[in-house]
């Protein structure tokens, strides 16, 4: 499964190079889309007389649906090192997608995007678990052709589907 994150990121300190930037999420293990929809209910009481005349296990309820969708996209997989980043680069890029401010530029999941021109996803939580090699650093980009794709840190990650206001 092919998931790919972009979006432009300013000059930081904890990464190196700036502007538009594209992560990949390597062995996505999960993907939960959650749609909730929010209904005003009304719950009308019964007077005690009337329960005992009407006998009924029923409540007398009303629903207005006004559509008051939320779309939810939860991800988690990996990050790898490849020859252009290390995998704990890409987690603080991540990072910073997530808290620049608007939202991803596009988050593609297989044959559907994401973007400003459809509906815009918006990097609300990024969670990282670093799985260090104890040999070497999380700095080290360890491209050599025998570990070249191990995946060495796990990413949590959830958008929330919307547009800009």
């Amino acid at each position: 499964m092919s998931i790919i994150i972009s979006k432009v990121l300013p000059t930081s300190s904890w990464y190196p190079s700036s502007g538009a930037t594209s992560i990949t999420l390597s062995g996505v293990n999960r993907m939960i889309i959650n749609s909730k929809k929010s209904l005003l209910k009304i719950q009308i009481p019964k007077a005690p007389n009337n329960v005992a005349i009407t006998n009924s296990d029923l409540g007398t309820n009303y629903v207005k649906d006004l559509k008051r969708v939320e779309d939810n996209i939860k991800l988690g997989g990996w990050l790898a090192d490849t020859t252009d980043s290390s995998a704990w680069t890409k987690a603080w890029k991540l990072r910073a997608m997530s808290v620049v401010g608007g939202p991803v530029s596009s988050l593609v999941i297989e044959n559907l995007t994401f973007s400003s021109a459809i509906q815009s996803a918006f990097l609300e939580e990024v969670n990282f678990i670093a799985h260090p090699n104890r040999v070497q650093g999380l700095t080290i980009n360890n491209t050599s052709s025998a570990s070249m794709g191990i995946a060495r840190i796990e990413v949590d990650l959830s958008f929330y589907l919307g547009d800009s206001r």
